[in-house]
């Protein structure tokens, strides 16, 4: 089974999780956490400790954007952790299709699929 970090400001990160939980009940071996009141260097250690909370194997982390404290945790975190992927700008179509898919694509097969997912929900939608 792959796992998944969802790092991001505030409560963002519960909400996801808890919204996606509310689609796809399955959600073991996912973990939400938040950079709330946290710096940069205990936000590093704390999402180490989540990793090493996780089942050996795959996992996913999830952050909110590019260029945030947390994205910046995830880079870190994939440094010292060769069987984790990043991914930046999270949102709940990428999270769902993650917990549908995540028993059945290839860790390599299922990355790019969840940054095509991401991409492909943000649209203007015309009456």
């Amino acid at each position: 089974m792959v796992g998944a970090i969802i790092i991001g400001q505030g409560d963002l990160p519960r909400a996801l999780l808890e919204a996606a939980r509310s689609i796809v009940p399955d959600t073991e071996g996912v973990r939400a956490l938040s950079n709330l009141e946290c710096p940069i260097g205990e936000l590093c250690g704390r999402l180490d400790e989540a990793i090493a909370s996780l089942p050996e194997g795959d996992v996913v982390v999830f952050t909110d954007m590019l260029g945030t404290s947390c994205a910046n945790a995830g880079v870190e975190a994939k440094r010292s952790h060769p069987r984790v992927a990043v991914l930046s700008g999270t949102n709940l179509a990428m999270l769902v299709r993650f917990l549908y898919h995540r028993h059945k694509k290839p860790f390599a097969e299922l990355i790019p699929f969840l940054v095509e997912t991401g991409r492909s929900s943000v649209q203007t939608l015309e009456l």
